[in-house]
Formats: C-alpha cells, sequence, structure tokens
C-alpha cells in the first residue's frame, strides 16, 4: 500500500512541476531546465546518501543497472520532454510523455516476464486513442507535427530508465542510493552532450543561466527531486505495472494545474480534456 501512495504523490508533484518550467521556459532554454533539475537533484540525494551510508556499501551489484537508468533518463528524457513543453505547450507534451506507462508495462512483460493481461490492453487502447486525439491538434498555434519526437522520445527514454531501475533496486539495499546513482549518471550524461554541442559550434543544447529562469527552474528541480525519491521508493515497493500507471496519472494533475495557473499562455480545450481524460483511464485500468 505504501507504494501505491508513494506513486500517487509521485504524479501530483510531476503534474505540477511542469508549470514552473513553462515559466522558466520563457526566459532560458530546454537544456538549462534539465541541467539545474539535475544538479538540486543530484546535490540533495547524495548529501543524503553520505549521512545514511558508508561510501563502501554505495557500489553494489545493481549499480551498473542505475548507470544504465541514468544515461537514458532523467537527464536526457527530461531535456526532450521539457523542449516539447517549450514547442507544444504543457497540455499536449505531459499526456504524450504519460504513454511512458504503456511503453514501461511492455518493457516489463519483455525484461522483467511480468504478465499482461486483458485489462492492461484495452488501457493501453484508451492510451493510445487518447493520444491519437492530442496529435490531431495542438494548444499552440504554431506547433508543427515534427515537433511530436521531442516527448515520444522522452516517454521511451523514461520507459527504459523504469525497468533498469526496478532491476537494480532488487539487487540493492536503499532505494535512495540507486536515486543518487542515476541522477549522478544523468547529470554526467546531460553535461557531456553540452560540451560536445559546444565543440561543435552548435546551440542545440544551449545553456542560457539567468536569474528571471533560475527562480523558476530551481523551484521546479526542488520539488522534482522530491519526486524523483518517492518515484524510486515506491518502485522498490511494489512491481512496475502497479506503480508505473498510477505515477504515471500526472497529466491528469498537470491539465489541472495548467487551468488553474497558465491561462494566459495554454488553451485546455474539450479535446485536450478528452484525451487526458482517456489516457488517465487507460492508466488507472492497468493500475487495477
Amino acid at each position: 500500500m505504501y507504494g501505491e501512495i508513494y506513486a500517487i504523490a509521485t504524479a501530483i508533484i510531476r503534474g505540477f512541476a511542469v508549470i514552473p518550467i513553462r515559466k522558466g521556459l520563457k526566459h532560458s532554454t530546454p537544456t538549462t531546465s534539465a541541467l539545474v533539475y539535475l544538479a538540486i537533484n543530484t546535490a540533495i540525494l547524495w548529501s543524503i546518501v553520505l549521512l545514511q551510508h558508508p561510501l563502501d556499501r554505495v557500489i553494489s551489484e545493481g549499480t551498473i543497472y542505475f548507470i544504465l537508468a541514468g544515461v537514458a533518463a532523467p537527464g536526457i528524457a527530461a531535456r526532450f520532454r521539457d523542449t516539447g513543453i517549450s514547442r507544444l505547450g504543457v497540455t499536449l507534451t505531459s499526456p504524450i510523455v504519460g504513454t511512458t506507462t504503456f511503453i514501461s508495462m511492455i518493457l516489463a512483460v519483455l525484461i522483467l516476464g511480468e504478465t499482461l493481461t486483458p485489462i492492461i490492453i484495452l488501457g493501453a487502447v484508451l492510451i493510445f486513442v487518447g493520444v491519437t486525439l492530442l496529435t490531431r491538434g495542438g494548444n499552440q498555434a504554431d506547433w508543427r507535427k515534427k515537433d511530436l519526437i521531442y516527448p515520444v522520445a522522452a516517454a521511451i527514454l523514461f520507459a527504459l530508465s523504469t525497468n533498469m531501475r526496478k532491476i537494480g533496486l532488487t539487487r540493492i539495499e536503499s532505494p535512495v542510493v540507486g536515486a543518487a546513482i542515476t541522477s549522478l549518471v544523468s547529470l554526467v550524461t546531460l553535461l557531456a552532450f553540452i560540451l560536445a554541442s559546444r565543440a561543435r559550434g552548435s546551440d542545440a543544447w544551449a545553456v542560457d543561466l539567468n536569474l528571471r529562469a533560475l527562480k523558476y527552474f530551481g523551484f521546479s528541480g526542488f520539488i522534482s527531486s522530491i519526486a524523483f525519491l518517492l518515484y524510486f521508493m515506491a518502485l522498490n515497493s511494489s512491481y512496475v505495472v502497479k506503480i508505473q500507471p498510477i505515477a504515471g496519472s500526472n497529466p491528469l494533475f498537470a491539465l489541472i494545474f495548467s487551468y488553474i495557473f497558465l491561462r494566459d499562455v495554454e488553451r485546455v480545450n474539450r479535446q485536450a480534456i478528452l484525451a487526458t481524460f482517456l489516457i488517465v483511464s487507460g492508466i488507472a485500468l492497468i493500475a487495477l
């Protein structure tokens, strides 16, 4: 039961965290958002680890899985997600990234040997229909279909990372240690991409540190760090097929918070509401 509670809390915090990101992206870049988030996340998690665990117990059999998870997400995946938010808006990007649940379920069957039931299949169909509705029309007038690659790529990377984390958690003592290793590796991976981009003279991974954006990114990074740790605690307490669908309900909360806080930049129309309802309904069916 604790796992489900942690997962619900994760979904609520994730849904709210995209609001300050959206505001910060008016003044900076998606890469900056991901970098600030990971820097804060890594600092908080490693502070906890160093206070609670001796260094010789940090490295374990599960370390390699957290390294693989960290390469995939949150750093690179979060960067793609934030690019999607910048180009497509919250109410389009968040439900597409929410299909991480569907992808995670498939990977859990293939990698972890978990069971795919008729209810899970029905839930997957609802998710697919919801995403299809969303991609037929955006909430920003200037969005382009090719920009859909960003939230789609984010969903795939998040799903891969989830399954690697679950494998790692079966081989390590503390979920905090797993979260800290994943976050550190993800930060290093993101920095490598930034430096490689600069070496090529490209601004595709540009970093723009300014105070107007940092106050939003910093706040989002702090609360997202809480969600990150809660998610590891949830995975440590239950199965992917139970936890990921619940944690993946964050598009519902993103839609609610967008309506409350982003009325000036987000258009929450009937199609977006219906699509989000279908996606969350599918997630709920899978979680049963």
